[in-house]
């Protein structure tokens, strides 16, 4: 019985902490059911989007994700009119071109394309127009610019041959897909200056509407020597060296003093200013010369020394007697030719005469007075052309030298 007892006892304080916090539970849920009541519904709101999430930082060292095609980083904007226009000039050979004529003409269009006032700026495109598809295609050039968002673009195709350069360049509006100039030249040249400024006269009439003017100087020690260019004289200033304002270029030039002329020489005339003389222009006893400085004899500090003009002495001139003794001998022929030709005529009248008074018949005689009017005949129509010559040349030597 009273192992019943304590049995009862044990169970009945082991349930009691049970009860205790199930009550506890109860008494602290209580008041919150009291507080929280439904409240009334309220009228929808628009929900505004969830802010994107910011993209991930970028790991160090991590390679950054190449642009869609869509997103390719674009060059600088065209501006609206009135604020500049930007010219997209590509390049017209591929880069790092070694060959000196090829990379001299590209050179050459940069420089000037930079130096133009018609432009604000200048974009340089990477690759030949015919690379990215376009060649010389007004419509495909005007997208490719529009594109890259610049107002005109020039592109050109440049060819090398056996004897120089072909060169022809296009230069087209990316608003209105129309040609503002179309230029082919044939540059018939191996060496790199003279292909430099055939570019630059080109590049200028294209791109700046006009004629760039170049100046180089032409050293001519004497008053008396006449500078022709392209035929046409330069006025002389009392400067020396003289220099000379020309369209940039090729150009002929020699010099004259009285009657006497010198050969053609090129004249390379260059945007860039003169380092040097480019020309001597000397009067010799001889002959008149013209002379590069890599042609002229070196001093001793290495610089060009040439050595001054040389006038010829007067009455020292040999022509004008030599002259006269030719001119004298053509007038001797001339004479002895027209005593051969009358004699021949009054010897062939004579055969004559006496043909007449034999009724018709040659005696042996008359026929060799024939043979001697014949002889006299060709020996006066020699002579009438020896001394033709012989008067023309003398008359010459007199009055021409």
């Amino acid at each position: 019985m009273h192992r019943v007892v304590a049995a009862l006892v044990v169970v009945s304080m082991a349930s009691m902490p049970a009860v205790a916090a199930q009550s506890s539970r109860k008494s602290k849920s209580k008041p919150k059911t009291q507080q929280l009541e439904p409240p009334p519904p309220a009228p929808p709101t628009p929900v505004a989007p969830a802010p994107a999430a910011p993209p991930p930082a970028a790991q160090p060292g991590a390679q950054p994700a190449p642009p869609l095609p869509s997103t390719q980083p674009a060059l600088p904007a065209a501006k609206p009119k009135g604020e500049g226009t930007t010219l997209g000039l590509y390049r017209l050979v591929r880069k790092g071109e070694t060959d000196p004529l090829l990379k001299a003409v590209d050179d050459a269009f940069r420089q000037v394309a930079d130096a133009s006032r018609r432009y604000r700026s200048v974009v340089p495109l990477p690759e030949p127009a015919e690379k990215q598809g376009c060649g010389l295609n007004v419509p495909c050039l005007a997208s490719l610019g529009g594109l890259q968002g610049v107002d005109e673009v020039m592109a050109g195709d440049l060819t090398k041959t056996e004897n120089g350069l072909i060169l022809r360049v296009k230069l087209v509006d990316t608003r209105g897909e129309k040609v503002l100039g179309d230029k082919d030249q044939v540059i018939a040249s191996q060496t790199a200056p003279e292909v430099q400024v055939w570019a630059e006269a080109l590049a200028c009439k294209l791109m700046m509407g006009q004629e760039c003017v170049g100046e180089v100087l032409v050293d001519a020690d004497l008053p008396e020597i006449k500078i022709l260019v392209d035929g046409d004289p330069v006025p002389r200033t009392s400067s020396r060296p003289e220099r000379l304002r020309l369209p940039v270029g090729v150009h002929r030039v020699r010099i004259a003093v009285d009657k006497r002329n010198s050969l053609e020489r090129p004249l390379l005339v260059s945007r860039q200013p003169s380092p040097g003389v480019m020309l001597y222009a000397r009067e010799n006893e001889e002959a008149l010369s013209l002379q590069s400085p890599a042609e002229a004899p070196r001093g001793i500090d290495g610089k060009p020394s040439v050595a001054p003009s040389v006038r010829p002495k007067p009455g020292v001139r040999w022509t004008r007697p030599v002259g006269i003794a030719v001119a004298a001998a053509g007038a001797v022929a001339l004479g002895v030719a027209t005593y051969q030709g009358m004699h021949s005529k009054s010897l062939v009248n004579d055969a004559n005469a006496s043909f007449n008074a034999n009724q018709g018949a040659y005696r042996p005689q008359d026929l060799a007075t024939i043979d001697s009017a014949r002889s006299a005949s060709n020996l006066a129509n020699v002579l009438f052309i020896a001394g033709g010559v012989l008067a023309a040349t003398g008359l010459t030597m007199i009055f021409a030298f």
